[in-house]
């Protein structure tokens, strides 16, 4: 549901423009009941203005007293039967008051106390209590709807800040243990290190703040990642990342493929000597998005990626792609032969 078709819906509630809707729109239905050749204009709008007092009566004693009193207390026998002595009295008041109504009209062609009058009249105020009620459970199946979608977008925003919230310090701590490690060789490659850590929180600082960001500078932003990684590894690491396909005008969700690439380094480059590997594509399309990883895997199994793998990263994305693409979304983490695959599939936004 819409913000705009929440507040329209609640303004409506508030000022019960619904109830004055079904009262003019019944009004009018029973004017055209009693407007025929034998009755007046005059005598029709005043039977018809009888008619929906009476019925008014019934509908809202049912609707605040008998329903809250009896109905929502589970005393369902004392709700009927109050509802039947209901009905017969407002019909008693209904004849007397269209008698009244007939004598101040001069006009007498209503049989008001013949049985078949009292027949019809109770069940057409039955009628009316019986269609009051099912719009009123209507509105409030919809009322409890409109909650749970409320509830349902407040706690998926609050747990998607609260991943966020778990990828930031994870990766600035792996980040500052790299430059840690650059700095105690007094490597030359430390200034160039910070640089790209600097672009990349930047990115997570202001982007990652953001539920949907250009796939453009999702992927500038993989690309800093890499060539930081390029820095920390030099020739040992074999890196190639293609993308295909026209990237402009999509959007993704910020940050998405980082904990698939810090496991692919952790679990394949960072425990090899030489030799290891990463290769990345990403396939777009007009609606969908193709990203497959694969790495090198180390001599000696630690940990597979489909197991308690990434730990906290691994369920992290999951819970992430289960909230922000359900059902639009194909994740398969495997272990081939002498390396890790990630192949992810997703719906992608129009910007």
């Amino acid at each position: 549901m819409s913000i705009a078709n929440s507040e329209g819906y609640s303004k409506l509630i508030r000022y019960k423009v619904h109830h004055f809707a079904f009262w003019v729109a019944y009004f009018i239905f029973w004017f055209f009941f009693y407007h025929n050749d034998q009755q007046k204009l005059s005598s029709a709008f005043v039977n018809a203005f009888v008619t929906i007092s009476v019925h008014g009566i019934a509908v809202y004693f049912n609707m605040y007293f008998l329903f809250n009193r009896l109905f929502k207390q589970k005393m369902y026998l004392s709700y009927v039967v109050s509802v039947i002595l209901t009905v017969m009295l407002t019909t008693l008041i209904w004849a007397l008051a269209l008698n009244s109504a007939s004598i101040i009209t001069n006009h007498y062609p209503l049989e008001i106390w013949e049985i078949e009058f009292f027949t019809a009249g109770f069940a057409s105020i039955t009628y009316t209590i019986g269609i009051s009620m099912s719009l009123k459970m209507v509105k409030q199946w919809y009322e409890r709807e409109r909650i749970s979608e409320n509830l349902e977008r407040i706690n998926m925003e609050t747990e998607l800040k609260y991943l966020k919230t778990q990828i930031n310090p994870h990766f600035l701590f792996n980040s500052l243990n790299s430059l840690y490690a650059l700095t105690l060789s007094k490597s030359d490659k430390a200034p160039e290190l910070v640089l790209k850590l600097s672009e990349i929180l930047r990115y997570v600082l202001y982007e990652g703040s953001e539920k949907w960001v250009s796939l453009d500078k999702e992927i500038s932003y993989l690309r800093s990642y890499l060539d930081l990684e390029k820095i920390r590894n030099g020739d040992r690491l074999n890196l190639d990342f293609e993308v295909v396909g026209n990237t402009a005008g999509k959007k993704i969700a910020p940050m998405l493929f980082l904990t698939f690439l810090e496991n692919s380094f952790k679990h394949g480059i960072n425990q090899k000597a030489d030799g290891g590997f990463v290769k990345i594509k990403m396939e777009v399309d007009s609606e969908q998005l193709h990203f497959k990883i694969q790495n090198s895997k180390p001599e000696e199994k630690e940990q597979r990626l489909n197991g308690k793998s990434g730990g906290i990263g691994i369920n992290n994305i999951k819970k992430r792609l289960a909230l922000l693409y359900p059902d639009k979304h194909d994740l398969n983490i495997s272990d081939v032969g002498g390396s890790y695959m990630v192949d992810l599939k997703l719906n992608l936004r129009e910007t």
